[in-house]
């Protein structure tokens, strides 16, 4: 269905890298300060990390024909996050006024 080279795949797995990293520190803290494990929120927000780290690894590096470093694409995919708030922040902010 689909072939995606092993870059994507590696940046998934940087994302779960994160993904279980947070898991551990969160269950570290105490009861009332961990997130809501029953909540479908927070799968929901892990399930879209994992994506948007697939969506950048296709993005960035889908068309090489080469394997690089796979260090690079775990690290490019553990900080997906980062980029796209970084992204997000960049863009200038657009004010409509009102009559």
């Amino acid at each position: 269905m689909f072939n995606f080279s092993i870059s994507v795949h590696y940046c998934i797995l940087g994302a779960m890298a994160v993904l279980i990293v947070q898991f551990i520190d969160d269950s570290k803290r105490k009861p009332g300060k961990r997130p809501d494990y029953r909540s479908s929120l927070y799968y929901i927000r892990g399930a879209l990390g994992l994506l948007l780290a697939g969506i950048l690894g296709y993005i960035y590096f889908q068309d090489e024909p080469i394997i690089h470093n796979r260090s690079i694409y775990l690290h490019t995919g553990a900080s997906a996050p980062l980029i796209i708030r970084t992204l997000k922040r960049s863009l200038p902010n657009t004010k409509t006024k009102s009559k």
